[in-house]
């Protein structure tokens, strides 16, 4: 099957095309500099182009907790777009096979576990309900065309926290592994502390974007439901996470913490019922070890890495 990749610059489409190798399928892979997924008569034009058999949409207007409380217009515009046209893309050209990059955000702080029939249930979180909200609607249109077309093998990706190579590590911006790796680079490089907002205490499931890949490849020869929560297999503190990134990276500062700034969800732990039963063999990076890849990544690519949105 022919396979087109949206935001084949990004964290999920890049590591796509790292692993595409294994898969007996023909990729293409599509960035913002061949199409602007915004624009419907630009969408149409690249279905035209590459008639894909099926799609992998990862391409996301995406970024941390501050980004989405300080452009929430913006990533609600941008992720409505987007995602409209490129499912209604899959509509026009009876794509079979459609992965859908959702998040986590879709669901309610209210819940303590978070499960795929359970993203409705209850309001957004506040600081990322924008994003939260755009990620909603693509189950929503996937249903609808399932319902109206009948179509099969359409699906949400509902990831946790991805980390990896390629990420957006931007630090104003970006989520909370990229954007601490670049200050805690710049602070280990500079010999300054690290300061860091909130407390550390915000629990989060941690997945390195190669499993991701290799998931969905995997995925692509399988019959699957209309969404699926795909995350790491344990929850992790923040405060962990960087102890972790630390160790990993020979930084020797200090880390001060600043629990008066933002925390975010403090724990939105996932159901894995759904995977485990595609894929009960899969063998998940350790979080530490994915983090010491990533480190020794970026510090090879600095200063050429990822700092603003290239989709």
């Amino acid at each position: 099957m022919r396979v087109l990749v949206t935001g084949a610059n990004g964290l999920c489409g890049s590591a796509l095309r790292r692993h595409c190798s294994s898969s007996s399928h023909d990729f293409d892979f599509v960035s913002s500099k061949d199409c602007d997924l915004r624009s419907q008569s630009e969408v149409e034009d690249l279905f035209s182009d590459f008639r894909p058999d099926y799609v992998v949409h990862t391409a996301a207007k995406v970024g941390g907790i501050l980004a989405n409380m300080r452009c929430p217009e913006e990533f609600l515009h941008d992720n409505i777009l987007m995602n409209a046209h490129v499912i209604r893309g899959c509509v026009t050209n009876k794509v079979q096979k459609l992965f859908a990059f959702s998040s986590v955000c879709v669901f309610s702080d209210n819940l303590t576990m978070l499960e795929e029939e359970k993203i409705n249930d209850g309001p957004v979180y506040e600081a990322n309900a924008a994003y939260g909200y755009a990620k909603r609607i693509v189950d929503a249109h996937i249903k609808a065309a399932m319902k109206q077309y009948g179509f099969k093998n359409w699906c949400s990706i509902i990831p946790g926290n991805i980390f990896g190579m390629n990420d957006l590590f931007s630090i104003p911006n970006g989520h909370i592994v990229p954007a601490v790796m670049h200050k805690m680079f710049l602070a280990k490089r500079d010999g300054t502390d690290l300061r860091m907002i909130g407390d550390g205490l915000s629990l989060r499931e941690f997945i390195y974007v190669d499993d991701l890949a290799k998931i969905i490849l995997q995925l692509l020869d399988l019959d699957v439901p209309d969404k699926i929560i795909v995350s790491g297999r344990a929850e992790n503190s923040i405060r962990d996470i960087v102890e972790t990134m630390k160790d990993v990276s020979g930084f020797d500062g200090e880390i001060i913490w600043d629990p008066s700034s933002p925390n975010g969800q403090r724990s939105r732990p996932s159901s894995k019922e759904r995977i485990d039963k595609l894929l009960p063999d899969f063998q998940y990076t350790p979080v530490k070890e994915g983090l010491a890849e990533t480190w020794n990544w970026f510090e090879a690519n600095y200063p050429n890495v990822r700092t603003e949105y290239r989709l």
